[in-house]
C-alpha cells in the first residue's frame, strides 16, 4: 500500500515544546518527534501504519458492517450453534474442542443494478477459519457479477483448537456495474471454542443499559413514617449537635453544568466563578472546609442518582410471622442484588413505598436485613390495609448519617484551628524516642522499624502532628500499632486511646489482638446502631455496647470510664459528640486510612482530640484508596480539584507533604517509619510489586517451609518459581442490564485451578487457603455459581480486590475478564477500567503468599504497564502457559497492511460510531 497515503490520513496536532521550538506528537503512538522529517519517517514504518489501519477500523466498523447498495450476506438460516448479529455483522459459531464445521454465506442482489464480487479476504491470518466458494473470488482468481435478485453462496470453513474465541473479519469487496466506486462489506466470524462451564456461565439475556429506576417524589412530612428499631432512640449529643448539612439547589446546578460559568443561568453565574476560583486556588487551609464540603455534596448527589437504579417495580411484600421476627409487625421484601450489597441495605434504614395507582407514601423501617430480603416495618395504617403479596413500587435511599458526620468533621476543622492536623508543620522540638521497651510481641525484637515507630509513637516524636506508619504489603502495620497501643496502655496509665479503621472487620482485628494482654473491663468495642449483632465476635460481645440483645449508645460516664475505645470511623463521631473533658483523649490511631475519605478520618479527630495528643496514621497509599461515586470528586491534574479529589486519602495527602521526607527525598524518621520486613509472600510473588511502588526496599522475612510449599507442585509450567500466567483468549461480556463484565472461558480455567489445588496431594490444600481476586462483580457472581458444585470449595472466598484489602491467601487466583477476541482491536487501552487502578493491580497480586495464578488475555494485559510489565517478568521466568505469548513481528505488521492493500480497502470512511463505555458502579459502603 502507497505509504504517502498513511502520511495523510490523520491531522497530527503540533505541541510546543519546553523551549518553544515545535514538536511533532503522535496520538496513536504515544510519541513525540523534534522535526518534520523525523515525524514524516515515523509516520511511514509498518507500526505506526498498522495502528492507523486499526483505529481507523475500529472507528467504522459498524459502517463497514452495514449491508450496502442493495448487496446483504447472511449466514444460511437454522444452522445449529450459528447466530447471527445482524448489527455488527458477527456471524458466532459455537464449537466443542476438536471440532469443525462448515456453512454457507448467502450473498443476495436486492437492487435492481449488477454488481460485480471483486474480493473475498480474511484481514488478518488464522488457523481457525477460512473461505471458498465456487468461482475461486476467495483465491484471487475472478470476479463475479451477481445480478438482481440473485443470491451466490460461499462456504465458510470453522474449526476449534484449544478453548478460547476468535474472530476473523472477512471483507467482500463490491463494484455495482454502472460505478466506478468500490465498497465493502465485512462479515466478522466468532468461533467460541466452549467446555460446558463457559456455556453454563455464558450471558443469559442481550446487555441493555440501565436505567434508573422507578422513583416517589416525596417531601419531608408528605410521607407516613414507619416504625423505627428503638421507638425511644434520640441523637443523645450535648455538646455538638449533629446537623442534617444539606446542599442547596444552586450547587446542584452549578455541578451540572460542571462549574461551567458560561452555561448556567445568569443569576448562578458570579457564584459559580466564585467557585471556579477556589477550585483554581488548590486546597489550602483556609478553603479546607469548604473544598471539602462541596466534595460530599457532590458525592451525594450522585449517590441519589446511582440508588434509583435499585428501584423497584410491582415488588411483592410478604408477612412476617411473629415466630420469624417479634419485635416488630414487619413484611419481607426481596431485593435482588442484596447479598452483594447493591444496593447496601442497614438496620435502621428507610425504604419508601407506594401502591400503583395511589398517592400516599408510606415509610418502611429496616429492622432486619437477611441474605436477599429486608424485614420492613410500617405504620398500624399500612398494615390494616395489608394483604399479602400486596405489590408497590418501591423506592430505596441511603442513610445520610455518615455523611453528616463527615460534614460535622469537616466544619470543626476549621473552627477549633486544627490546622496542626490538616496542614501539620515540623514538630517544634526533636523528641527523643523511648528507649528500652520491652514488646510483648517478641517477635518484633528483630524487627528494626516496628520497633522504632512504637519507641516514637510512645514518646510522641512528631506531635502535634500525625505520626505515620507506611506499611506495604504483609509489614505488619496493624501488629505495630497493636504493640504501640499496649504499650502506651502500660507505660502511660493516665492515657485513654481512640482505635479506629474505615470497617468493623479491620476494628474487631484490632480489638481482638488487644484482648491478648489487655482487660476487656478496660475496653469498649463501640459499634453503630445499625451494626447485626450476629456479625460481633462471641469474644469481644461482652466488652461491646450491647444490653438486652441490642446495641445501644454509651452515656458521656460510661464513654469516660474505658481507657481504650475501638470503633469504626464514622461510629467515632459519637465520641465527638460526646461531653468529654478537654483533652480527655491523649492518643488516637487510624488504622487502615488509606482507605478511607478525608472526611472520614476527621470523623474520628476533629472534636475528639487537643493539640497535645498524639495521632498515628497507619496505612499504605499505593495500595486502594476511598470508593468514591461520583467522577467529579476524582483526583487527577485534568480533574476538577486538582490533585486533591475525594479519591485521595488523608494519609496520602499527607505523605506528598515536604515535612514527611527530609531533603534527600528519604522519609522523616521523626515523623513516619515505612516498614520494610514482608512476612507474607514468597520472593518470586513479590518481585515485581516491589520494584514498582516500593523502591525494591521490601525485604523477604516469610517462613521459608511455609511460602515454598508449592515450588515442585506438578502444574507449575517452572519448578521453583510459584507464579503461573495463563494465557486465556475469551471475550467480556455484559448480560441484563448489569454494567458488570464476565468473561466465562475464564471461569472454566478458574475452576480447572481450583479443581487441581484440592485435589493436591504435595502440598494438600484447603478451601479457606484459597482466594479468588476478580474486579468485576459478574464474575465474582460467576464463579461463585460454579464453585458450588466443586466438592470442598464452599470456604474458597471469591472478591473484588476491594474485598481483599488486609487480607492475604495461601493461594490466589486472579481473573482479569477484560478480554477481545479481535486481533484488530486498538481502543483496549482506553476500555480497562479497573485494571487500569494500579492501586487495584497492587493488593490483587500482593495477597497470595505461596502460590499466585493469574489467568487473562495476553493482548490486553500486554496494553496496562504494570499488567504487562508482570506478564513479561512470568513469561521469561517461564512460568506463562495457555494461549500463545503476545509478539508484535514485522511480518506480522506486513501481513496485515498487504491483507488491506489487496482489498484496497483505504482509510477513508469515517462514522462516529463508539459510544462511551459505562464503568461498572463501585459498591455501596457496607457499614459505618
Amino acid at each position: 500500500m502507497d505509504n504517502s497515503l498513511y502520511s495523510s490520513l490523520l491531522s497530527f496536532p503540533v505541541l510546543p515544546a519546553a523551549n518553544d521550538q515545535p514538536s511533532y506528537h503522535c496520538p496513536l503512538c504515544q510519541e513525540t518527534f523534534d522535526s518534520s522529517r523525523a515525524f514524516e519517517e515515523h509516520k511511514a514504518t509498518a507500526q505506526h501504519r498498522v495502528r492507523w489501519l486499526k483505529h481507523w477500523y475500529q472507528n467504522n466498523r459498524l459502517l463497514l458492517a452495514r449491508n450496502k447498495n442493495g448487496i446483504v450476506i447472511w449466514p444460511k438460516e437454522n444452522i445449529d450453534n450459528v447466530r447471527f448479529e445482524e448489527r455488527s455483522g458477527t456471524v458466532s459459531v459455537n464449537l466443542s474442542p476438536g471440532s469443525q464445521k462448515t456453512f454457507p454465506l448467502i450473498l443476495k442482489n436486492t437492487g435492481s443494478c449488477p454488481a460485480i464480487l471483486r474480493h473475498i479476504e480474511l484481514l488478518h491470518t488464522s488457523r481457525l477459519v477460512s473461505i471458498t466458494d465456487s468461482h475461486g473470488v476467495a483465491k484471487g482468481e475472478k470476479y463475479v457479477r451477481v445480478l438482481p435478485d440473485v443470491e451466490y453462496a460461499v462456504e465458510c470453513h470453522t474449526q476449534a483448537d484449544t478453548l478460547g474465541v476468535e474472530q476473523v473479519p472477512v471483507a467482500f469487496q463490491f463494484r455495482l456495474e454502472d460505478s466506478s466506486q468500490p465498497f465493502f462489506i465485512i462479515r466478522t466470524i466468532q468461533v467460541n471454542v466452549e467446555d460446558s462451564i463457559a456455556q453454563e456461565s455464558a450471558a443469559t439475556s442481550p446487555f441493555e443499559r440501565q436505567r434508573p429506576g422507578y422513583a416517589i417524589r416525596r417531601e419531608p412530612g408528605s410521607y407516613i413514617p414507619g416504625v423505627p428499631i428503638d421507638k425511644d432512640r434520640r441523637e443523645k449529643c450535648k455538646r455538638l449537635p449533629l446537623k442534617q448539612f444539606n446542599y442547596d439547589a444552586d450547587l446542584f446546578n452549578i455541578a451540572a453544568k460542571n462549574f461551567n460559568h458560561k452555561k448556567v443561568a445568569p443569576h448562578l453565574q458570579k457564584k459559580t466563578k466564585q467557585m471556579k476560583a477556589m477550585l483554581e486556588e488548590g486546597l489550602n487551609a483556609n478553603n479546607y472546609g469548604k473544598w471539602f464540603q462541596t466534595l460530599l455534596w457532590l458525592e451525594e448527589m450522585q449517590m441519589e442518582i446511582d440508588i434509583r437504579f435499585y428501584n423497584m417495580s410491582e415488588a411483592p411484600l410478604k408477612k412476617v410471622s411473629k415466630q420469624q421476627y417479634s419485635n416488630a409487625d414487619c413484611v419481607e421484601l426481596q431485593v435482588p442484588g442484596l447479598a452483594e450489597n447493591r444496593p447496601s441495605v442497614l438496620r435502621g434504614d428507610n425504604v419508601f413505598v407506594k401502591l400503583p395507582g395511589q398517592r400516599t407514601i408510606y415509610e418502611g423501617c429496616v429492622h432486619q436485613v437477611l441474605e436477599g430480603s429486608i424485614y420492613l416495618a410500617f405504620s398500624p395504617e399500612f398494615m390494616r390495609t395489608f394483604v399479602n403479596n400486596m405489590k408497590v413500587n418501591v423506592e430505596f435511599t441511603f442513610s445520610r448519617y455518615p455523611l453528616r458526620v463527615c460534614h460535622r468533621a469537616i466544619t470543626l476543622t476549621q473552627s477549633l484551628s486544627l490546622r496542626h492536623l490538616t496542614f501539620p508543620n515540623n514538630p517544634a522540638l526533636n523528641v527523643a524516642s523511648t528507649q528500652n521497651i520491652l514488646p510483648f510481641n517478641r517477635r518484633l525484637e528483630t524487627n528494626a522499624e516496628q520497633m522504632e515507630a512504637v519507641r516514637n509513637i510512645v514518646a510522641g516524636t512528631s506531635k502535634p502532628a500525625p505520626y505515620i506508619v507506611f506499611g506495604p504489603p504483609g509489614t505488619g502495620k496493624t501488629v505495630t500499632i497493636v504493640e504501640a497501643i499496649k504499650q502506651i496502655y502500660k507505660l502511660q496509665p493516665n492515657s485513654r486511646i481512640v482505635a479506629c479503621a474505615p470497617s468493623n472487620s479491620a476494628s474487631d482485628i484490632i480489638a481482638v489482638r488487644l484482648l491478648e494482654h489487655i482487660s476487656k473491663h478496660h475496653m469498649l468495642r463501640l459499634h453503630a446502631e445499625s451494626r447485626m449483632i450476629s456479625t460481633i465476635p462471641g469474644n469481644l460481645r461482652d466488652m461491646s455496647n450491647i444490653q438486652e440483645g441490642k446495641i445501644y449508645t454509651p452515656s458521656d460516664e460510661k464513654l469516660m470510664v474505658y481507657k481504650i475505645i475501638i470503633c469504626t470511623l464514622v461510629t467515632a463521631g459519637k465520641i465527638a459528640g460526646a461531653s468529654l473533658p478537654q483533652g480527655h483523649i491523649t492518643h488516637v490511631f487510624l488504622d487502615e486510612c488509606g482507605h478511607a475519605m478525608e472526611p472520614e478520618a476527621m470523623s474520628a479527630l476533629a472534636g475528639i482530640v487537643e493539640k497535645e495528643a498524639q495521632v498515628v496514621l497507619t496505612g499504605d497509599p499505593h495500595q486502594l484508596g476511598p470508593v468514591i461515586r461520583n467522577t467529579q470528586c476524582f483526583t487527577g491534574e485534568e480533574s476538577l480539584f486538582r490533585g486533591n479529589g475525594l479519591d485521595k486519602s488523608y494519609l496520602e495527602r499527607l505523605m506528598q507533604m515536604p515535612m514527611y521526607r527530609d531533603s534527600t527525598g528519604h522519609y522523616n524518621r521523626q515523623v513516619v517509619t515505612k516498614l520494610l520486613n514482608n512476612y507474607r509472600s514468597h520472593a518470586s510473588i513479590l518481585k515485581e510489586p516491589n520494584e514498582m511502588f516500593y523502591d525494591s526496599e521490601l525485604q523477604v522475612c516469610a517462613d521459608p517451609v511455609y511460602v515454598t510449599a508449592f515450588c515442585k507442585w506438578e502444574y507449575l509450567p517452572k519448578k521453583d518459581f510459584p507464579v503461573i500466567f495463563h494465557g486465556v483468549k475469551g471475550k467480556d461480556e455484559r448480560e441484563g442490564n448489569s454494567p458488570s463484565y464476565f468473561n466465562p472461558l475464564e471461569v472454566t480455567y478458574v475452576i480447572d485451578y481450583v479443581k487441581k489445588l484440592l485435589g493436591s496431594r504435595k502440598p494438600k490444600v484447603l478451601g479457606r487457603e484459597i482466594g479468588i481476586i476478580t474486579p468485576y462483580r459478574r464474575q465474582v457472581e460467576k464463579i461463585r455459581t460454579q464453585l458450588r458444585k466443586v466438592n470442598g470449595a464452599h470456604e474458597i472466598k471469591v472478591g473484588s480486590p476491594e474485598e481483599f484489602q488486609g487480607d492475604e491467601r495461601r493461594v490466589i487466583i486472579i481473573s482479569t475478564v477484560r478480554a477481545s477476541a479481535d486481533q484488530l482491536a486498538t481502543d483496549q487501552i482506553f476500555r480497562l477500567g479497573f485494571l487500569r487502578n494500579c492501586k487495584r493491580f497492587n493488593v490483587a497480586v500482593t495477597r497470595a503468599k505461596a502460590l499466585l495464578i493469574l489467568v487473562g488475555c495476553p493482548e490486553i494485559l500486554i496494553l496496562d504497564d504494570h499488567w504487562g510489565r508482570l506478564m513479561d517478568y512470568v513469561h521469561q521466568m517461564g512460568g506463562y502457559c495457555g494461549q500463545a505469548f503476545p509478539q508484535e513481528t514485522d511480518d506480522n505488521l506486513d501481513d496485515l497492511l498487504q491483507r488491506f492493500g489487496n482489498l484496497d480497502l483505504r482509510p477513508t470512511l469515517y462514522e462516529d460510531v463508539s459510544a462511551r463505555e459505562k464503568a461498572e458502579a463501585p459498591e455501596w459502603h457496607t457499614e459505618y
